[in-house]
């Protein structure tokens, strides 16, 4: 019986701050210590709707009314960098170098896509049911199809 062997060089680990996506992480872990590949992981704070600064009115105790812009961008920013922070921290704790990204303006599955073919990589890592919309529309969704789909690299899902 011949056995095959599958070693990945380059893995793209996709992040929303999940459990699932934490066990992904951990999985790509161990792949990493196993085959000693390059780890990318990344977050996208890309939002599928447009998003506009709506003015807030808030009653001051004296019954006097301002106004204040929630800036849902710069939210989405900050607890993006603190879920690449907290995985970072995670991978090197277990002393697995890592680069992470966060990317702004593009969905995950179309940067999954771009990526992939640009940088070489040859594993795509996601958790399955994410918090963040979009990676949860990419393993259950229309979109999963079209990461699976039109990703020339084998896609591994950790639930």
């Amino acid at each position: 019986m011949l056995e095959v062997i599958i070693i990945y060089k380059k893995i793209l680990l996709g992040l929303d701050g999940s459990e699932n996506s934490n066990r992904a992480a951990k999985k790509v872990i161990e792949l990493q210590k196993k085959w000693n590949c390059n780890v990318v992981i990344f977050h996208s704070i890309k939002h599928p709707k447009k998003i506009f600064l709506y003015p807030l009115v808030l009653t001051a105790s004296f019954g006097s009314c301002y106004t204040t812009e929630i800036n849902f961008l710069t939210e989405y920013e900050k607890e993006a960098k603190k879920i690449l922070r907290d995985n970072k921290k995670i991978f090197d704790e277990a002393q697995v170098p890592v680069e992470s990204r966060l990317i702004k303006d593009e969905n995950p599955e179309d940067y999954i896509e771009r990526v992939v073919k640009e940088e070489g990589f040859d594993l795509v890592v996601v958790g399955i049911k994410g918090v963040h919309s979009k990676l949860r529309q990419i393993i259950t969704g229309s979109v999963a199809q079209k990461v699976i789909k039109h990703t020339p690299c084998d896609v591994l899902i950790v639930k």
